[in-house]
This record gives C-alpha cells, sequence and structure tokens, in this order.
C-alpha cells in the first residue's frame, strides 16, 4: 500500500482552517490545505475579528478563555500588519437589572481566573466619554483583543508554507474519498486524516453535518479617531447572541486601526443571500446611538454581510465525523470563529495524535450530534448547561 502524500488534507482556508494548518506544521506533521477561493476571503473577512472571552456556558466559557490565551501567547509572534491590538471589552450596564448581571459576571470571572473589572458610573465615562449619560457602568475585561481575519489567516498560512506545508487556494475540492480529498478535475490528494473546515458550506463535503448560515451585518463609519476605544458591547449581547432560534439586532462596536468605528451586530438565520437589508442596518446603527448618540450623525462609509456557520446546538464541531470514513471536522463556531481559531486548531491535532487535551474535548465532538444510527439528530444542548 502506497504512502498517503499528507498526513492532513484541510479543505478550508480561513482563518479556522489556516489554525488547524499552523497547529499540524507544529506538530510535525504533513500537511496541505485546498480552497477554492482565496484565503481568508469567506465568512473570516465578514466579521468584526473580536478575541473575546463568552461566559455564555460552561463549554462555550472554557474554549473562548483558552482561545483568548492562546492569542495572547502568540501575539508577540504577529506581525503589526495583522492589526493584533488588545483593546479590552467593555460590556455595558444600562439599568440596576444589568448592574446586577455585570457583577455576577465579574465574580464569575475572578473565580475562573480571568481578568475582569467592575466599572461604575463615573469610571465607564472617564474609559468611554462619549457613552449616553444615564448608563449605571460596566464590566471591563482587558485582555480581550480584536485582529484582522484575513490578514492573520494569510499570515498564518506562509508560516505553513514555510514549514514545508502546501497551500491551494483557487482549487476546489470535490469529495472526500477514503484515501484523500479529491479535487476538481480528478486529481487526487492522499492523506491519512481528512478535515472539513469550510464553515456554511460543511454540509456540501459532509453531507448530514447540521450547520446551518445565521447571517450578519457590519456597518464601518467615516474616520473619527479616538471616539470609541474599545470594544462595546450591552451586558446582554452574549445572550442575544446564543439564541439561535431568533433573529436578532444588539450593540457591538469597535473602534478600527484607521480610526472609523465598526458597528454590528445582527443575526438572521436561514437568509443566506449577501445582499445588505437596510431595515436591519437601520436597526443595527439606530441600537447603537442609542448608546453613543453621537454615532446617528455619522455617515457610513461601507456596509456589508457574512454568514456564520451555527451549529444546531451553539457548540463548534471539533473532532472525528464518523460517517466519513477518516474525516475530522472544524465548523460550526458561529460568530467565535476568530475567538475560538487557535483552541480548535489545537483540540484537533490533539485527537489526530491521541494527546491529552488541556481542556474537556467531549462537549465539541460531532459525535454527540449523532443517534445510534449514525445519523445527525438534535441533542441536549451542551450551550445550556450554565455555570
Amino acid at each position: 500500500m502506497n504512502t498517503p502524500e499528507f498526513d492532513v488534507a484541510i479543505v478550508g482556508a480561513g482563518i479556522i482552517g489556516a489554525s488547524c494548518a499552523l497547529e499540524c506544521v507544529g506538530a510535525g506533521l504533513r500537511v496541505v490545505v485546498v480552497d477554492a477561493h482565496e484565503p481568508g476571503a469567506g465568512t473570516t473577512a465578514t466579521n468584526m475579528g473580536q478575541i473575546l472571552v463568552v461566559d455564555g456556558s460552561d463549554p462555550e466559557f472554557l474554549l473562548t478563555r483558552f482561545g483568548v490565551r492562546l492569542w495572547n501567547e502568540l501575539s508577540d509572534d504577529l506581525p503589526p500588519n495583522v492589526e493584533f491590538e488588545r483593546l479590552g471589552t467593555i460590556w455595558i450596564a444600562a439599568g440596576e437589572d444589568e448592574m446586577r448581571v455585570a457583577e455576577h459576571r465579574e465574580q464569575f470571572y475572578s473565580r475562573h481566573g480571568v481578568a475582569a473589572e467592575l466599572l461604575d458610573a463615573e469610571a465607564l465615562r472617564r474609559e468611554e466619554p462619549h457613552l449616553r449619560s444615564g448608563l449605571l457602568g460596566g464590566l471591563q475585561l482587558p485582555n480581550d483583543a480584536t485582529v484582522n481575519g484575513t490578514l492573520v489567516t494569510r499570515f498564518f498560512l506562509d508560516r505553513v508554507l514555510l514549514a514545508g506545508g502546501r497551500v491551494l487556494s483557487g482549487v476546489a475540492a470535490q469529495t472526500f474519498d477514503p484515501t484523500g480529498v479529491r479535487l476538481h478535475g480528478g486529481e487526487l490528494l492522499t492523506a491519512t486524516h481528512l478535515v472539513n473546515a469550510t464553515g456554511v458550506a460543511s454540509p456540501v463535503l459532509s453531507p448530514g453535518v447540521p450547520v446551518r448560515p445565521r447571517k450578519g451585518h457590519l456597518a464601518i463609519t467615516d474616520r473619527r479617531p479616538g471616539f470609541v476605544r474599545h470594544a462595546l458591547g450591552e451586558i446582554d449581547y452574549v445572550r442575544r447572541a446564543q439564541d439561535i432560534a431568533q433573529d436578532s439586532v444588539s450593540f457591538n462596536v469597535q473602534p478600527r486601526p484607521e480610526g472609523q468605528v465598526r458597528i454590528g451586530s445582527s443575526r438572521q438565520l436561514g437568509v443566506a443571500g449577501s445582499e445588505v437589508d437596510p431595515r436591519v442596518l437601520r436597526s443595527m446603527v439606530d441600537r447603537a446611538s442609542e448608546y453613543l448618540p453621537g454615532l446617528s450623525g455619522f455617515p457610513i462609509t461601507r456596509s456589508y454581510t457574512g454568514l456564520r456557520p451555527a451549529s444546531i446546538d451553539g457548540l463548534p464541531l471539533i473532532g472525528r465525523w464518523t460517517p466519513q470514513a477518516g474525516v475530522y471536522l472544524a465548523t460550526g463556531h458561529e460568530g467565535l470563529g476568530i475567538t475560538m481559531a487557535l483552541a480548535t486548531g489545537r483540540l484537533l491535532v490533539d485527537q489526530l495524535l491521541d494527546r491529552r487535551s488541556e481542556i474537556p474535548i467531549e462537549p465539541y465532538l460531532p459525535a454527540r450530534v449523532l443517534d445510534r444510527n449514525g445519523r445527525a439528530a438534535i441533542p441536549e444542548s451542551p450551550a445550556t448547561q450554565k455555570h
């Protein structure tokens, strides 16, 4: 029997596929990455680039905390052009009930070793003077960061190439073969392990994978340097984002390196078109202006949409996909793909090499969405397991 050309063949050159490839070459594995488009040109290019700890559920918290730590450990090796900035996040509490939520979250983060600081109204105003008056305070997470997803994806793949890996862009994968990846045109890339990291397109190569597109809108203002200093969001943002059954609009903004303000965030399930919906965009800007009144007068210079790959239970699928021999999944990260990318690569390679993982991998294994006959079934959601 011929030796496979590669140890790992990864389909998908977004931030998830690139992170998996980087981890693979770091472990000494022979890797090839295949994508029909340019690296980082899909969902990776249409997000806010946030790297943040999320406390929505125990599995989500563990994976995002792990991801933020790995990003911070890597930060000194990142070149300036990938725009990695440790801005920190401030979750804003408008009223007394929300302030109690902020206090509860601060206590939770502190117990679990995550730097967090409770801000009263005066401290919040000092940090972000353009917020409206009357807000009671907020919760600041200083180690949260942002990065340019497309540029850091390309940086990762450059490192893969330097380590001897291959990257094939503009080359479409047709099917997973028992011995590798069959490309359009008939060429077979032989590999021991196959990884589907194609995000919303995951069910195309792996039928039955329960991942659906969840559309989001973003807007960019003209340049207003210093208007916003941190990534900002309403304290209820995480709960709204986790509700995969409903559409939502939430306050979420961040400063861009060039001085613009990026405005989010919206979520629409089952809407796969790329066109901008003026009603959604207006609702999003109006929501942001409730917190930052000055935004209402800023010209919007660009608006765009992206499709987040949402799993059926709100957690990513990382690991062996038993309906297809040799196939592993790295998909379903919804809006946390940037945050979870490095952690996903680490957990995937832990499984490929049968090595011990730093965090429990069971909540993310694709086996959880399969019934006894090996078909996708909606499980009891780990994302509802509150701490």
